[in-house]
């Protein structure tokens, strides 16, 4: 790692965790926090060419399927589904290369994309990814290792105006979901500056946050 750190003390250890480099840092974040914030190294042109593609492509799939009205009944208003095959820039965004060795750190070497979404958090408007969940849903069940990972990749700062993701820290821990009490003392903002990836275990539990104006995000 690039910063030395003095060891903590400690009484009665016999086994702690060694750290070979920053990406060791992130992924033990990960497995015990259930996240972690990773740059992408994209540049600010790179990112605004990127909302812009993902607005072409969700008005693309919006004319496909015959208007939003089809998308609001099935609850994929706001959401472009698989934007890789329709434009291969996304196909660089999934296999960026910070991303990919930080996953394989967590997964291995082989690993498999199984979705790609781009969701647009729109000014006043309710977003059904503000609900609670896991994106392995239905499980209530914890393993040693990570089954699954999320990255999304904020193409807008995400900020406590502007509807930041939020997590609750260690649930991808539990089998249950977290009471009342838990959510309302521990969920976290992730606020995060555009070009970053917001990286968690697929158990996590997460939201969307309520935009009060245009935010664009995958």
């Amino acid at each position: 790692m690039d910063t030395v750190m003095t060891p903590a003390a400690t009484h009665g250890v016999g086994l702690r965790t060694a750290l070979r480099d920053d990406l060791d840092a992130k992924a033990e974040e990960l497995r015990s926090a259930g996240y972690t914030l990773l740059p992408s190294g994209l540049s600010a042109h790179e990112l605004a060419g990127l909302r812009e593609r993902m607005e072409a492509i969700y008005r693309t799939q919006v004319d496909e399927v015959g208007g939003p009205q089809a998308l609001a009944r099935c609850n994929d208003l706001d959401v472009a589904r698989c934007p890789l095959a329709y434009d291969e820039a996304f196909i660089g965004v999934a296999a960026n290369a910070s991303l990919i060795a930080l996953v394989q750190r967590l997964l291995g070497e082989n690993i498999v994309l199984l979705q790609q979404n781009g969701l647009f958090n729109r000014p006043q408007a309710q977003h059904f990814q503000t609900h609670w969940h896991r994106d392995l849903s239905y499980q209530h069940w914890t393993s040693s290792e990570p089954l699954a990972i999320n990255a999304l990749l904020t193409l807008d700062d995400f900020t406590l105006e502007n509807g930041a993701t939020h997590v609750l820290p260690g649930s991808h821990l539990r089998a249950e979901f977290p009471s009342e009490h838990y959510i309302e003392k521990f969920a976290t903002p992730m606020v995060a500056p555009a070009g970053t990836f917001l990286v968690l275990d697929a158990m996590l539990y997460h939201r969307a946050g309520a935009a009060p104006w245009p935010v664009c995000g995958r």
